[in-house]
């Protein structure tokens, strides 16, 4: 067995160290086979001194050892060729504790084999088509909300073929963009943007489902061309401006540019040629030295003419926000962030010792603030304008909405989630969740991680800093796609969760019988 001792790294850190150890294997996440040869790193984090990093690998049979394990936090990678990385945390010791002996904590990490896509391209006469960009787009569940996302991607070789590798299981799509060359393309025709295998529009497009270990294998046909058009205009007060068209679709999440692009820093002025017939999002960004950026967006509607005489003129459409406590009293320091979540984005920000914060940067849409704080404190009120905004806030295009003001206070109430005790084998990323209704949806309210387990095998969770009101209880792995926003979605785990009301200055106590271990499909 691989046996390393932390305490050559840590040095004196480890002078007041309990002898104990880290024992583990490293696994196929379906098949339970051992792993040998994968590339362990454990990082011990201490509050307020750097965190060195230990590396080895596993043995013939998958297992390794670390000797001298200090108390504290730490992190354990794992990667091996072939593989999705995995990382877990752990608070002081993990929480399966060896029977006999109270020094010995054991892990398993679970490695999961990477999927693949390839295939070949050719065009509309049949012939490997070269270059053509070939991008995935995976669904994912982002802040409880089921998303489409860019994920990775690739370009066709001389022979039309590509592969792209290191996919976790998911359901994909895949976009293409192609570029006429010869004479077709100087007589302004282009292949328009479409989704495999000939779909304007995703949510007319064919999902390739990956299971782990799997390599799908698919063949691409590229439509034939059709006439282009030209969208024209200026960027004001600027000679350098990132200016880009992205078809307006519902439903995602990614921006797939379109066009060709030509910018004159001389007149600010841009020309996106081989522009195809649909509806886009012209947008332009433009970065202030030292400044945050600025932002300007308008709708466009291509139809069988150029599109010109377009004015961009980019503003600072951030979000700026102070926090304070109701009572007068100074606002804790302890950190926390702010976040401003939308459908499309999550905008985070750390705010600042003096209470204030600046969320730049925000496409239009309608965002929910989220304080994330680490006090004891919890929200009384959030408002902008003096209206009161805590369902959601409107951002438009062009416009800097009015600040927020975030009032808190110190009479809060704090919930303990216990969790039954069960003869289960249980992850150790076990969460416990607070939600609250917020019309359709459940909303994030707060969320604890596994404290330390009682005699009688009962784990305990403790959020502190809860604002008065009624809620309700879950926990499941952190990393489990549980989309939480959609009411249809969460029935299926009415059973799992338990109701808890919040008063001022009191703790509550909930029971939860089991964990929400495996996400139920629709």
């Amino acid at each position: 067995m691989m046996r390393l001792a932390l305490a050559v790294v840590l040095g004196c850190l480890l002078a007041s160290a309990a002898d104990r150890e880290l024992t583990g294997r490293v696994v196929d996440a379906n098949t339970g086979e051992p792993i040998a040869r994968a590339h362990l790193t454990l990082r011990f984090f201490n509050v307020g001194q750097p965190a060195p990093e230990l590396t080895l690998l596993s043995d013939a049979d998958g297992s390794f050892k670390i000797t001298n394990v200090p108390d504290g936090q730490y992190q354990v990678s794992c990667d091996k060729a072939g593989y999705i990385p995995a990382t877990q945390m752990m608070a002081a010791m993990p929480p399966t504790i060896h029977p006999d002996d109270q020094r010995i904590a054991t892990m398993v990490m679970k490695l999961t084999a990477q999927a693949a896509v390839e295939g070949t391209v050719v065009d509309d006469r049949d012939m490997p088509a070269q270059d053509v960009s070939i991008q995935l787009v995976r669904q994912e569940v982002i802040n409880g909300r089921r998303q489409l996302q860019m994920n990775q991607g690739g370009a066709t070789d001389e022979t039309g073929s590509f592969r792209i590798f290191g996919l976790p299981a998911g359901r994909y799509y895949i976009s293409v963009s192609a570029r006429l060359g010869g004479t077709r393309r100087s007589q302004l025709l282009a292949y328009p943007p479409f989704y495999y295998p000939k779909a304007t529009d995703i949510a007319a497009a064919q999902a390739i489902d990956l299971k782990a270990g799997d390599e799908a294998e698919i063949k691409i046909r590229l439509p034939e061309p059709v006439p282009a058009y030209q969208v024209s205009g200026v960027v004001v007060g600027t000679t350098n401006a990132g200016v880009s068209l992205i078809p307006q679709e519902s439903g995602t999440n990614f921006q797939h540019t379109v066009g060709d692009l030509n910018w004159d820093p001389k007149t600010s002025s841009f020309r996106i040629s081989h522009v195809t017939p649909g509806a886009y999002l012209l947008q332009a960004d433009v970065m202030q030295p030292g400044k945050g950026p600025l932002f300007a967006s308008v709708a466009v509607t291509v139809g069988s003419a150029n599109v010109e005489g377009i004015r961009l003129e980019p503003v600072d459409a951030a979000l700026d926000g102070t926090l304070r406590m109701d009572d007068g009293a100074a606002t804790p320091r302890a950190g926390g962030s702010v976040s401003a979540q939308s459908e499309r984005s999550n905008n985070m920000v750390r705010v600042d010792a003096d209470g204030t914060f600046h969320i730049p940067n925000l496409r239009p849409g309608r965002y929910r603030i989220v304080p994330q704080l680490n006090t004891q404190a919890c929200v009384r009120s959030i408002t902008s304008g003096g209206k009161d905004v805590r369902d959601g806030l409107a951002v438009t295009a062009g416009a800097a909405p009015d600040p927020i003001e975030i009032t808190l206070t110190s009479h809060c109430g704090s919930v303990e989630v216990d969790l039954a005790a069960s003869d289960q084998a249980l992850p150790p990323n076990l969460t416990a969740y607070l939600m609250q209704k917020a019309g359709d949806e459940l909303v994030l309210e707060k969320q604890g991680y596994q404290g330390p387990r009682s005699s009688d095998g009962v784990w305990h969770f403790l959020l502190p800093g809860v604002a008065p009101g009624d809620y309700v209880a879950y926990v499941w792995p952190n990393d489990a796609p549980i989309e939480y926003t959609s009411a249809d979605y969460m029935k299926q785990f009415e059973s799992y969760g338990q109701r808890v009301t919040v008063t001022e200055d009191s703790k509550a106590t909930v029971t939860i019988d089991k964990p929400m271990l495996m996400p139920a499909k629709n």
